[in-house]
């Protein structure tokens, strides 16, 4: 769905990543700023990487994964557990394609 929108960004952590998680850095964006958006729309996510939750700056992780300060500064993580829906996934989606088209 996102792949299909001509937005860029990548999928952190390869193949082998916990179910339900997801991190998505898009270049030149600000991930707060995608955070408050997103909430504005009724959508809670998280920026940068878990393990560094409640600092603003680039977490060690992604620099360790040797993500480039463009794309890291626009990192999310979305996380999903057993009562989301396909349809929060494609609000998710939509919210994101609205906000990074502008």
């Amino acid at each position: 769905m996102l792949a299909e929108s001509n937005i860029p960004f990548v999928r952190n952590g390869g193949l082998h990543t916990l179910p339900g998680l997801i991190s998505l850095s898009f270049p030149g964006a600000d991930g707060e700023a995608i955070l408050h958006r997103l909430d504005l729309l009724g959508i809670c996510i998280s920026t940068g990487s878990a393990c560094n939750s409640q600092n603003t700056e680039i977490s060690h992780v992604l620099k360790a994964i040797d993500l480039g300060d463009e794309y890291a500064k626009g990192t999310i993580r979305i996380s999903l557990g057993k009562y989301n829906t396909m349809e929060d996934v494609e609000k998710i989606v939509s919210g994101l394609k609205k906000i990074l088209a502008e």
